[in-house]
């Protein structure tokens, strides 16, 4: 597992990388220990060139059959506690929020240490200002959780497993507190892969969550396929390419990393002006690793035959991942807008949630990475206003 460089303790005396006013929020390091299982698949054969397109469709593609694991893993969080008062005697609601491929729990914070007040690009910032708690995780694989086989182990069915896992943790009042009375609402955001996770676990575990909300994402159409963009990040083995940031031990043969900074950035930002520069060299130095097997799992997506709470799909318009072909510079992606957009082609996976429960919204001058871009509060404030008009 990835060291932690600095305690909550420590940081919580430090500055915002943006220089930002405010008090640092009310935060804490939070390790959770869960035995999770799952039906993965039995994946072979990885790519030697990971630029080489054959070789990488063939690993994406191949036949494979079921493999069940099991495993007892540490996973990290970090929880703040929002000082906002809420109405009546309510728990606070809480958003777990899950980072998508290539990023940690900071992602959440705009690339902060910590949600400081007043960080524009920081999903948990807002949140917290609106009055509810967060608790983002790093996936297993990622940041500061353990890091096993990218292979077999960290796949979609089993991280999917570790997340139910600390929910039911949550639910029983373990490590998270719960001011207020009554059942605290849980509310869970994914970017992305995180977003994946959350169909899984929408459509094998409908009583887990109130609400659900995706962001960077959407259904593609037949015509889009983002693997032609995606292969320009030039993807190396992690602890190659920096085996101090990534060391071989926990980073074996299978976690891989983005190497161009114009690849990545063209895959996951939109045209330039509608971003800080500055912000995307910092996604640049902190970004995280991609395994393997996520990469082999990310499809078929699992309707959600049973949940029948509010859903909201949250994308920017230029979205490369999901809206085009995984690059601008293979042409302009446009997700569209309202009922007929592809962020509304997401009801079909939620076929018993009721059409008063289910909204999106594209936010404008925005990609993959929607909450990175100038635009970001209106996508922030549009997520919260449909909260809220759930009773949430």
């Amino acid at each position: 597992m990835k060291s932690a460089l600095f305690s909550t303790a420590l940081l919580a005396g430090l500055p915002s990388i943006y220089g930002l006013p405010g008090p640092a929020p009310d935060c804490n390091d939070i390790t959770f220990r869960v035995t999770a299982s799952a039906e993965n698949v039995l994946a072979q054969n990885p790519p030697v060139d990971f630029t080489n397109a054959t070789e990488v469709v063939a690993f994406l593609t191949q036949p494979t059959k079921p493999n069940p694991v099991r495993g007892t893993f540490k996973i990290y969080g970090q929880f703040c506690q929002s000082n906002v008062p809420i109405i009546g005697p309510r728990a606070r609601p809480l958003q777990i929020l899950i980072p998508g491929n290539s990023y940690d729990h900071t992602y959440y914070n705009g690339f902060d240490r910590l949600p400081f007040p007043g960080n524009t690009n920081s999903w948990a910032s807002y949140a917290l200002s609106k009055g509810y708690s967060t608790l983002s995780l790093d996936r297993l694989g990622s940041g500061k959780s353990d890091h096993p086989d990218p292979l077999n182990t960290v796949q979609a069915p089993l991280v999917a497993d570790t997340i139910h896992q600390i929910i039911q943790q949550v639910r029983g009042g373990g490590q998270i507190p719960r001011p207020g009375l009554g059942e605290r609402k849980i509310i869970l955001v994914g970017h992305s892969f995180g977003s994946i996770l959350g169909t899984r676990i929408s459509a094998e575990h409908p009583e887990d969550v109130d609400a659900i909300i995706h962001t960077g994402f959407a259904i593609p159409t037949q015509d889009q396929q983002a693997l032609p963009g995606q292969l320009a990040n030039v993807y190396l083995q992690a602890s190659t390419y920096d085996p101090v940031q990534f060391p071989p031990g926990p980073y074996g043969p299978g976690y891989l990393v983005a190497t161009s900074k114009e690849g990545r950035r063209n895959t996951f930002y939109s045209a330039p002006g509608s971003f800080s520069p500055p912000l995307y060299d910092r996604d640049f130095q902190l970004k995280d690793t991609l395994a393997l097997g996520e990469a082999i799992t990310q499809q078929p997506l699992p309707p959600s035959l049973k949940y029948d709470k509010p859903t909201f799909v949250l994308t920017g318009r230029q979205d490369a991942v999901f809206c085009g072909n995984g690059s601008r510079e293979l042409g302009t992606p446009d997700c569209g807008s309202g009922p007929r957009s592809q962020l509304a082609t997401v009801k079909l996976l939620y076929p018993a949630v009721p059409d008063a429960r289910f909204d999106t919204y594209t936010q404008e001058n925005a990609g993959h990475c929607h909450q990175m871009h100038y635009s970001a509060q209106d996508g922030f404030a549009s997520a919260h206003r449909f909260l809220a008009t759930q009773g949430l």
